[in-house]
């Protein structure tokens, strides 16, 4: 998870423009079977992408969010860019009270 949120934060801060001073906001949330990320920055002109070159210098934070995390998305908005991911993990004696239902992904 910290290789996952280290690389999409860093992401944000050289390739959007948010680069050179700009707004990058971090949130997290544990939903007691998997925790919610949300990265959210000034976006750029181009949208992230997953490189498919595995020797290639840079470009692989988006192929290991793809490969570790249960699900991710990219959406813009008037707030800017989010990109979002959810990793699985298995909740030790949480009430079933407290777990939140994974929401349907959108078809």
């Amino acid at each position: 998870m910290t290789l996952l949120v280290s690389g999409v934060v860093t992401n944000s801060v050289i390739h959007s423009d948010s680069r050179g001073g700009g707004k990058v906001t971090l949130a997290l949330a544990d939903c007691y079977a998997f925790v919610h990320v949300d990265v959210v920055d000034a976006g750029s002109r181009t949208a992230p992408r997953l490189c498919g070159e595995l020797l290639a210098e840079g470009g692989r934070g988006l192929m290991l969010v793809d490969l570790i995390s249960a699900r991710w998305a990219v959406h813009d908005d008037e707030a800017g860019r989010t990109l979002w991911f959810e990793v699985d993990y298995e909740p030790r004696d949480a009430p079933a009270s407290l777990r939140f239902p994974r929401p349907r992904q959108p078809t």
